[in-house]
């Protein structure tokens, strides 16, 4: 793909999401091979194949509000919005989990301990590990990790100091 091609990707993914990319288009600028690895990355952060849509999303919103200060947690309620999670499970988890029924609250809070790099409570462990298997475990392990990817890039070059409100997602 040519580097014009790239940056008409990364344009439309900004407009389409209301997301600002900046320092997407300089890592293209100052690292081409880098933005290459970067890219491949992607598939990554999204990978979704043992988790049902509300709990990958519940995962990866907890470690968003971990990891983040507005930006992407915007971003993420967008793409969880557009995968089809309701209006209310997204807010409640965009909102600190508090609000979420007991399983997902479960998830909530083991995502967020996992991305503080907390001790896991015990009987929290327990009552993840009867409702999840190795392969969905790993999935909320991979769905924790990739989320602090991105704002770790942009607390990097400075872009992420000050908090933003995310949308109204009442």
């Amino acid at each position: 793909m040519t580097e014009r091609n790239i940056r008409q990707e990364i344009d439309d993914f900004e407009s389409h999401y209301g997301y600002d990319t900046t320092f997407m288009r300089e890592l293209l600028e100052t690292s081409p091979g880098g933005y290459q690895k970067f890219d491949a990355f992607l598939p990554m952060a999204h990978h979704n194949e043992k988790l049902n849509a509300e709990d990958f999303w519940v995962t990866k919103l907890a470690a968003m509000r971990v990891a983040d200060c507005g930006a992407c947690l915007a971003l993420n309620v967008r793409m969880a919005r557009e995968a089809g999670v309701s209006k209310e499970l997204i807010a409640a988890a965009a909102n600190g989990g508090s609000r979420l029924e007991a399983c997902s609250k479960d998830l909530y809070e083991f995502a967020a301990a996992t991305a503080s790099n907390e001790v896991i409570d015990s009987a929290l462990m327990k009552r993840i590990e009867s409702r999840y298997d190795k392969g969905a475990l790993l999935e909320i392990g991979i769905s924790v990790a990739s989320a602090v990817v991105f704002p770790t890039i942009k607390r990097a070059l400075g872009y992420t100091q000050h908090c933003q409100l995310i949308e109204d997602i009442t």
